[in-house]
């Protein structure tokens, strides 16, 4: 009897955690498109003329279509200065069957000022999609 009650306590210990061990990522909503991160620091060389970053832009599920997102940047352009960086393109599209895609960023390091913050916003171009944020830290080497 005593052999019984061990083994199917092991038993039920076991399939608690295969349970436990769900492959589906439950840190994002269930529809989630947006950035994986939404604070990331990025070092910079004051030499450079231009930088590029990426940005990686992430679904939690694949469709069967493409999804499109809109990029933009919060920026306040600095009087005397000029702009720090801009998008290469305010649209990326997620194609079907994936679950990323990646965004470039150029940065004109000259322009930025020590512990900058950029602030990138992800709009979803359907129906239903949340706004996500994220912002980049600047830090020279």
């Amino acid at each position: 009897m005593k052999r019984f009650y061990f083994q199917t306590t092991v038993a039920l210990l076991v399939s608690l955690l295969l349970l436990a061990c769900d492959d589906k990522n439950k840190n994002y909503p269930t529809d989630y498109v947006g950035f994986e991160h939404s604070m990331q620091s990025h070092f910079y060389s004051k030499s450079d003329k231009e930088e590029t970053i990426e940005v990686k832009v992430i679904a939690v599920d694949k469709k069967k279509e493409d999804r499109e997102v809109k990029l933009s940047i919060n920026r306040s352009a600095i009087p005397g200065i000029g702009v720090v960086c801009k998008l290469n393109n305010d649209r990326l599209i997620i194609k079907a069957g994936k679950k990323e895609a990646k965004a470039t960023i150029t940065l004109f390091p000259g322009k930025a000022i020590k512990g900058e913050i950029i602030q990138i916003v992800c709009t979803p171009l359907w129906e239903g999609g949340q706004t996500s944020k994220m912002s980049i830290e600047l830090i020279p080497k």
